[in-house]
């Protein structure tokens, strides 16, 4: 496949992490039996990364599993467009849009929201579980997950799997799971608890802040109620390359290490590195008692080796914000990456602009973090 990650600087524990995506990824597309959900991780990630997809995939599929609604027409999709032995599909296109980016992402607009469509989901809903003990729905300790997994590492004692994400919409996106699997059923939920969760949050913030992954390393993280899709404690992480960057990047540039930020978002609170995990902790129980009290707030969080950008929020399903993503033919939702200025759409962007000025899309998108403000 060869390597397709350019960091900025050199980092070799970073270098390390992309060859053991790499490599993975490449000996899953030798695998045979693959289950159609790891066979759409292939796909999607190959095709992120610019990688051709040998139609020989389809002869390694295991049929005989689950087979979901979004990972047949994904399959069905790729199938249909077979010349001379690739799948030929649209690579994901990133376009500018006053100061935003919209980013088209094919595959990525199959992806089953799961808990991020929810309109009354709990920021601290508890993992529901079948009648033999196993969690039900999606989650990242089902079986085939484990095909998914790329490497482990122990930071402080903590136990991070890393695992591939299955609709990529960044650079080496993976996904950072603490203590994946518990040899009891005290699955951790999507819930960041200041006082019990330290040790987790120490973790996260070494592992970006210690500079041994170098200044291209980011972590983000989805409160349940900010269109976070699963219900069990994870991060996503990915890297900066030489041409990539969200458009958030280019404002933290500039900042001056204010507690605020102003951008295109109100009252996005900075914590820096020196004020670590006890600005994080700060920040959550601020969040969460606003939410016990009734208020219907989410969060999105975002780590870089400079410091922690927090975006306080309305709920995903805050009337007013639902009705404009009901009616927005260039998103599925506003989730982390949305809050760096970058916006994945479904739909191809020449298909937007034959119907939409870019101007228009710009309020629009301008409109959709107005209706998020908590002001």
């Amino acid at each position: 496949m060869g390597k397709y990650l350019q960091l900025r600087s050199n980092a070799p524990k970073a270098e390390q992490l992309i060859k053991e995506f790499e490599d993975s990824l490449e000996g899953l597309l030798k695998q045979q039996g693959l289950p159609p959900g790891v066979a759409v991780t292939v796909i999607a990630n190959m095709n992120f990364h610019g990688q051709d997809i040998p139609a020989d995939i389809f002869t390694r599929l295991d049929y005989t599993c689950n087979l979901g609604q979004d990972e047949s027409s994904v399959l069905k999709e790729v199938f249909g467009r077979i010349d001379n032995g690739k799948a030929s599909i649209d690579r994901p296109l990133r376009e500018e849009i006053g100061d935003f980016v919209l980013q088209y992402n094919f595959i990525r607009g199959y992806r089953p929201r799961r808990e991020a469509k929810k309109l009354d989901t709990q920021l601290n809903a508890p993992i529901e579980f079948d009648s033999t003990g196993k969690p039900k729905g999606f989650n990242y300790t089902l079986p085939e997950i484990d095909k998914e997994h790329f490497t482990t590492r122990d930071l402080g004692g903590i136990a991070i799997d890393f695992l591939f994400n299955r609709y990529p919409f960044a650079p080496g996106h993976f996904v950072f799971v603490p203590n994946r699997k518990p040899k009891d059923r005290h699955i951790h939920n999507q819930y960041l608890d200041p006082e019990k969760d330290v040790a987790i949050l120490e973790a996260a913030l070494h592992y970006v802040t210690s500079g041994e992954y170098g200044n291209d390393i980011r972590l983000a993280y989805n409160s349940l109620d900010a269109h976070a899709s699963v219900n069990q404690l994870h991060f996503q992480g990915f890297f900066l390359t030489q041409d990539w960057q969200p458009p958030f990047e280019m404002i933290l540039e500039k900042h001056n290490g204010s507690p605020t930020i102003d951008c295109y978002f109100k009252n996005i609170r900075w914590i820096t590195a020196s004020e670590g995990v006890d600005g994080i902790k700060e920040f959550l129980t601020e969040m969460n008692k606003r939410r016990e009290t009734g208020e219907k707030v989410a969060f999105n969080i975002y780590l870089t080796p400079k410091g922690i950008a927090c975006f306080p929020r309305k709920h995903q399903g805050d009337e007013e914000y639902f009705s404009q993503l009901q009616q927005s033919p260039f998103t599925t939702g506003y989730a982390f990456f949305e809050m760096l200025g970058e916006v994945i759409s479904p739909v191809s962007i020449t298909e937007l602009l034959k119907v939409n000025n870019r101007t228009d899309i710009k309020r629009r998108i301008q409109s959709l973090y107005d209706h998020l403000s908590l002001e």
